[in-house]
């Protein structure tokens, strides 16, 4: 397993005993994904899941859902029905998640295993979307058997920034790390979670950047994260405006009665245009931001840590 690092993304997990939420204050603490809690057994629903999937989506954040399963008490087909059923109606950006842990492991190993397969299967083909499964790390170890390793691991582990190793996964997707977190919008205590960027990226529907031109061949890096590609010219690196503008979240667009950009609505006068398109000083960008900009020439890329 490896351990927790500074590209990792916050996302966190919640329930009913997280109570109201504030979705839009938790989005300005740095959260970008939520899995909430939706079905439990054969028959429980999540009395904050209508609000919860709604107002999380609304805020910008991207959502997954989660089944907290009971092998010990259920058939897996049926279980796996009930949370489809629940989740019907409800956009899900993140894979569909099979909570195991508990009273599971009254269940014999390979008979959970069995189980847990069945219920991802089942999932996968009642919806067309991907499932992962979320566990202990020491449950992990205990009672899952290899067969789960070729679906992703949502891995719980307080107290440690690298989850114990088990025999069945070489590495996690989403990594619980704290049950006694802190976020802006909630009360009280939530589950803090680091999510792999690739894994992020490629469940949230971020397409990758790729440089607009042949000459920009630069790589603007932002807060570990590719935003754009630019070019060198005489010692200065320009990157496309609305490229990196997009990448960190900004609405760029073109006035052609001024000739000038905009972004979210406030107009960029410092920009050159090349090839058509309008370009700004990655410097200034790091200027604006209140960051720290950095020139790598081995790797050819440009940091902003702001």
């Amino acid at each position: 397993m490896q351990a927790r690092s500074a590209s990792n993304l916050k996302v966190i997990d919640v329930s009913h005993h997280q109570g109201i939420v504030n979705w839009d204050k938790v989005r300005t603490d740095g959260v970008v994904g939520v899995f909430m809690k939706a079905t439990e057994g054969g028959g429980f629903k999540d009395s904050t899941l209508p609000s919860n999937a709604v107002n999380a989506a609304a805020a910008g954040l991207k959502v997954g859902f989660y089944h907290y399963a009971h092998p010990e008490s259920n058939d897996a087909a049926a279980e796996a029905a009930h949370f489809v059923s629940v989740i019907a109606g409800y956009k899900a950006d993140f894979p569909h998640v099979l909570d195991v842990e508990g009273d599971a492991a009254q269940v014999p190993d390979d008979e959970l295993t069995d189980w847990c397969a069945q219920w991802l299967r089942e999932v996968e083909r009642l919806t067309g979307h991907d499932a992962m499964v979320y566990t202990g790390a020491s449950f992990a170890k205990t009672y899952l058997g290899k067969e789960l390793g070729q679906w992703p691991l949502w891995i719980a582990h307080y107290g440690t920034n690298r989850p114990m190793d088990n025999d069945t996964w070489d590495e996690w997707a989403v990594f619980q790390y704290t049950s006694t977190g802190s976020v802006n919008g909630i009360a009280g205590n939530v589950d803090l979670n680091a999510m792999e960027e690739s894994f992020f990226d490629r469940y949230a529907g971020v397409v990758a950047v790729q440089p607009i031109s042949e000459q920009d061949t630069v790589k603007v890096v932002v807060n570990d994260k590719l935003a754009a590609y630019g070019r060198n010219r005489n010692g200065t690196v320009y990157a496309p405006l609305r490229q990196l503008g997009e990448s960190l979240g900004a609405t760029v667009t073109w006035n052609a009665a001024t000739r000038m950009p905009y972004v979210n609505g406030f107009p960029v006068t410092q920009f050159t245009l090349l090839d058509g398109s309008a370009y700004v000083s990655v410097r200034a960008v790091g200027r604006f931001l209140g960051g720290k900009v950095s020139w790598d020439g081995r790797t050819n890329k440009v940091y902003i840590y702001y």
